[in-house]
């Protein structure tokens, strides 16, 4: 075999076994580039945490028992407790049910909302609560005030009706 032949082969060779080491390196040297993950500042006090704490604690607590209520309704319904003499009344009760278990539905969305917006305030996860989950900036207490439980400042909720998106698309950990 020609020389030159050997020193191609050889130098393949050694070309391989570099990239097979660079290859092998990367993904540590890739980790160690990371940015580091932003740390976010909660927009209130330990105190004014306590009352939103609190207030959402009522909230889920009404909350939770217009969803018991609405179920209850609507079992009854489906048990025959309200037997209607009439089909159109049996219709109207099914319709009563279908909306009775639509909006507990709905109710059920607000809970797992509240029990998020309570995670915010005792760990700071996956950002502090006050903060909109879009925008990283503190969502006015005119609003939180409305709806206590919010990951959205109204830019960020504006951006998610504009873009025909749901809240869950918006959400820092979603």
């Amino acid at each position: 075999m020609p020389k030159t032949k050997e020193r191609e082969r050889q130098s393949e060779k050694a070309t391989r076994t570099s990239a097979k080491i660079a290859v092998a390196r990367t993904p540590a040297k890739a980790v160690a580039k990371l940015p580091p993950k932003p740390e976010y500042k909660c927009p209130f006090s330990k105190d004014e945490l306590g009352k939103w704490r609190q207030l959402l604690v009522a909230r889920r607590g009404e909350i939770s028992n217009d969803i018991a209520g609405l179920e209850k309704d609507a079992m009854e319904a489906e048990d025959g407790h309200t037997t209607p003499n009439h089909i159109a009344e049996r219709g109207s009760d099914a319709d009563l049910q279908d909306v009775s278990l639509g909006i507990a539905g709905e109710e059920k969305d607000i809970i797992w909302q509240i029990d998020r917006a309570l995670r915010k305030i005792e760990k700071s996860s996956p950002i502090p609560f006050g903060l909109c989950e879009f925008t990283k900036e503190p969502i006015s207490k005119n609003r939180l005030s409305l709806i206590p439980w919010t990951p959205l400042s109204i830019e960020g909720a504006n951006h998610m009706e504009e873009n025909n998106l749901v809240v869950e698309d918006l959400l820092a950990d979603g």
